[in-house]
């Protein structure tokens, strides 16, 4: 098993270098571009990697890498970046994306650079005025997912994007549009390279940019900087809440050439990452990056620094925000996004293992309901339902829905303590585990019932008891009945009085509706199936009657007055 793994690593990263070779004599021979700042690589966590980011976008700066990377956005983020360069040169870059939904997602891209004003020389290198100098690029781009794998995750996304450039140098100006077009494809292989680090992944990914027509400047036509990159990536979580990525780009430029560039992240407890890069072909500097992330809730703030020997050194700042959470994307973490409208393509096998992984979490989420651990029994439903989507229709995720109300409504994940209240053997907290258990079944009456009885036990006990009743009362939308909060056994007897009473008076619908909510306490009672015969029957209901009887019969064989009853009304015994 591990040496096929092992083939299949070797021939995916020898795909990607053969690939990458072919593509480098294409256009690799330097020459003239115009339009240089769109050479700017705008996000400092892509720089600090060494501008290998082609396989590794999958945020807001996906519209200037790569506009597959879009699909996989799931809550709208904004970011911004400021590039302070050399000789007053300067850049600002802004990106948007806004998911429409998982796996389609709509981005804009707005970059704009400055210089400072120069002096200004004619044909002849007499000084002129001073001169200065612009440029701007703002456009849109759409990523979207194509294929999902077993757990309707993304494995292969395109995208496309179309901006309008304008330039300007001093009085003369050019405009003209240009496209980007990516795509990246992950393998999520079921035998991982290192066995000991959890959810690793290859990407491959293939972008082109800044395709169109040149910059004409009166009668001069100057080509964009187009450009192909074709990368790989490698993606893990060491310890599970750290991440670890290598890359690595190969680039054919107008201009530039073809050019090499690797990099590498890390990131400790999703908090601080720290990333090196270096890039192949630069005139000037050695080609080292570097860079730094911090990760602070909602808002992600980015560094990166870059060597250019006697020019300096250029520093790029980063902001970006997410407006809303991101769902992990490891199956077992209880949430994972689906790309609803993406074809599925994926091995047999592999969706029959996963469901019999899902029973096995729903075997671990019965044996915590019964030893009412709550929280565990959610978490278990939780990676059932992201292993097995078909469930989430079913009886399961219905239960799934009512105990998340539940745990939250009691908030047993953030004080434990409520949570072994109700785990300890004593008759209140017995009763109130019946009645989590009835509702979650969806028997709203039932839970009600019980959880009346479980407060009525001790009105002065703990107060998640009254907490679980009001709870229920709202998520169930049935009233409380105050006269009915007693212990469960003095709830019965009196449910059973007041059906009696009613029956004699002729309220037979009423006697029949106290019997029912008796035997949904005590399903065996044999006198509530009795007077519900006898309320059936008096309103003229004889095959419930018979029905009612039959049970009641059945709890006592001996019973000699039903059985006359019974045989008067030539009913078969059963």
């Amino acid at each position: 098993m591990k040496k096929a793994a092992g083939r299949n690593i070797f021939t995916i990263v020898g795909t990607v270098v053969v690939l990458c070779a072919m593509a480098a004599p294409v256009g690799a021979a330097p020459g003239a571009a115009g339009a240089s700042f769109l050479k700017f690589t705008p996000n400092p966590r892509a720089t600090g990697m060494g501008d290998s980011h082609v396989s590794v976008s999958e945020d807001a700066y996906s519209t200037y890498w790569n506009p597959a990377g879009l699909a996989v956005i799931e809550v709208p983020e904004f970011a911004t970046m400021y590039n302070s360069s050399f000789e007053d040169v300067n850049m600002q870059y802004l990106a948007a994306a806004w998911p429409l939904e998982y796996g389609s997602t709509l981005g804009f891209g707005l970059s704009r650079l400055t210089v400072s004003p120069f002096q200004g020389y004619d044909s002849i290198g007499v000084r002129t005025g001073m001169v200065d100098s612009s440029a701007l690029s703002a456009g849109f781009s759409y990523g979207r997912a194509i294929f999902k794998d077993e757990i309707s995750r993304p494995f292969f996304t395109v995208g496309a994007g179309l901006k309008y450039i304008d330039a300007r140098l001093d009085s003369a100006s050019a405009r003209t549009f240009a496209g980007d077009l990516g795509a990246i494809y992950t393998l999520r292989p079921a035998n991982y390279w290192l066995r000991e680090i959890p959810a690793q992944e290859f990407r491959i990914g293939f972008a082109a940019r800044n395709l169109g027509p040149g910059l004409k400047f009166d009668s001069e036509n100057t080509p964009l900087p187009a450009s192909v990159s074709l990368g790989g990536s490698w993606h893990s979580y060491p310890g599970g809440n750290s991440n670890l990525i290598l890359s690595l780009d190969n680039v054919v430029q107008k201009g530039d050439g073809y050019y090499l560039a690797l990099g590498t992240e890390f990131t400790a407890f999703q908090l601080l990452s720290m990333r090196a890069g270096f890039r192949t072909g630069q005139a000037m500097g050695s080609g080292i990056r570097a860079g730094i992330g911090l990760h602070l809730s909602f808002i992600d703030l980015d560094y990166s620094m870059s060597p250019f020997g006697d020019l300096g050194n250029m520093h790029k700042f980063g902001l970006s925000m997410k407006f809303g959470r991101s769902k992990a994307r490891q199956p077992l973490s209880g949430e994972t996004n689906r790309a609803a409208k993406a074809r599925l393509m994926a091995p047999k096998e592999k969706i029959e293992k996963l469901e019999m992984f899902a029973q096995d979490f729903l075997s671990l989420a019965k044996k915590d309901l019964e030893e009412r651990r709550y929280v565990s029994a959610l978490k278990n439903m939780r990676k059932a339902l992201n292993l097995d989507p078909a469930l989430r229709g079913g009886a399961w995720g219905a239960r799934e829905t009512r105990l998340d109300a539940i745990v939250k409504g009691l908030r047993l994940n953030d004080i434990p303590a409520r949570e072994q209240s109700l785990s300890v053997g004593a008759e209140q907290a017995d009763v109130a585990a019946e009645a989590i258990n009835a509702y979650l079944e969806s028997s709203d009456v039932k839970a009600l019932l019980l959880a009346q009885a479980a407060y009525g036990t001790n009105i002065r006990g703990a107060t998640i008891f009254e907490e679980l009743l009001n709870l229920i009362s709202g998520l169930a939308n049935v009233p409380i009945r105050r006269n009915e909060i007693l212990p469960k056994t003095a709830m019965i007897r009196q449910k059973l009085e007041t059906a009696g009473n009613a029956f004699y008076r002729g309220g037979f619908d009423s006697a029949a509706r106290q019997c029912e909510e008796v035997l949904l306490l005590e399903n065996d009672n044999k006198l509530a199936w009795k007077r519900l015969g006898s309320s059936y029957f008096a309103l003229g209901d004889t095959a419930e009657a018979k029905r009612a009887y039959e049970k009641a019969l059945k709890l006592d064989p001996e019973d000699k007055s039903l059985l006359k009853f019974l045989k008067l009304q030539d009913w078969n015994q059963p």
